[in-house]
């Protein structure tokens, strides 16, 4: 626990303590005390500084002088490129051809170098190449213990300030947020119940717990691009299959559905990946009936309005 409280210390200058709220709508909709992590007024929209901080601050200074690089759908491109901002660090992104325009255009804002390549697979393989003709330093935008251990401060912050917590609803992609927090949970002895959710296009760690170990998706279909990772994060799906209760999986429709509820009810503007731990909730993930408040994080408010208009 030490050792978290002293990473969350490092990373917190540049970071936001996101608000923790009750919804007494939500509450009434679901049949039990339900919580909001608002984790989208998070710097750049979404939880992946906390991590990506983290990582960077344990490179050495050959590391860092080589620049970084990772691949991403945009939200872990955002906090690459924001934590290279902060710490003096030069960053480049790897995004498929087909990324969230509104997402490559704030990586770029944010001093990243940004490269648009094929599909998710294909960005993916290319970053791991175009770092080792470089010479730059990869950081994974999931599967990484250092880039965890910074996600665990998200779990930290929803453990203190509601102690009494029974159980915690999030998205998965590759599972970097879900690693983090069942980092804190096991580091704080918590009891709480962990459940991950994840796009019926893009259900890598479904299929990872299915198989019994991390498995690649031949493609990725969804809405939620936020959670279109092309596979589970080994390491991701160690923590997961240990410390989560399970993970479901939702349709896009579910998925735009609890986006138009947050929008209208909460008065926020999360994009789809943020959305689908209310999805799953409403089908009965967590457990309607459960005991103790249920908090569902929503993380990520890059939302490209081009595309909002066709999904309300």
């Amino acid at each position: 626990m030490n050792d978290l409280n002293a990473v969350r210390e490092a990373i917190s200058p540049y970071l936001h303590r996101t608000p923790l709220w009750r919804s007494r709508y939500l509450s009434s909709l679901l049949g039990r005390d339900t919580w909001v992590k608002a984790e989208l007024f998070q710097r750049t929209g979404s939880y992946k500084p906390r991590g990506m901080l983290w990582a960077m601050m344990q490179l050495s200074p050959e590391a860092r002088a080589r620049g970084t690089i990772t691949f991403s759908a945009g939200n872990a491109a955002q906090g690459l490129a924001y934590a290279g901002q902060v710490l003096g660090v030069s960053s480049t992104v790897v995004m498929s051809a087909s990324a969230n325009p509104t997402k490559v255009a704030a990586t770029r804002d944010y001093g990243a170098k940004v490269i648009q390549h094929g599909t998710p697979q294909e960005a993916a393989q290319f970053c791991l190449d175009l770092a080792a003709s470089e010479g730059l330093t990869y950081i994974s935008s999931y599967d990484d213990d250092d880039l965890m251990t910074g996600h665990a401060s998200l779990g930290q912050e929803i453990l203190e300030s509601l102690p009494g917590t029974a159980d915690i609803v999030l998205g998965i992609g590759g599972g970097g947020m879900a690693g983090g927090v069942a980092k804190a949970a096991m580091a704080m002895d918590h009891k709480v119940r962990l459940w991950g959710v994840e796009p019926e296009g893009a259900a890598a760690m479904t299929q990872s717990l299915e198989a019994g170990k991390a498995v690649r998706l031949p493609v990725v279909a969804t809405v939620a691009d936020g959670l279109a990772a092309p596979s589970a994060g080994e390491l991701c799906y160690a923590l997961v299959k240990e410390r989560f209760e399970g993970v479901s999986v939702v349709s896009d429709d579910r998925i735009i559905e609890a986006m138009k509820i947050l929008m209208s009810r909460l008065k926020i503007m999360p994009e789809p990946a943020a959305c689908a731990g209310l999805a799953a909730a409403l089908q009965g993930c967590g457990g309607q009936s459960g005991q103790g408040p249920l908090v569902l994080v929503i993380s990520g408010g890059n939302v490209d309005l081009a595309s909002l208009k066709n999904w309300i």
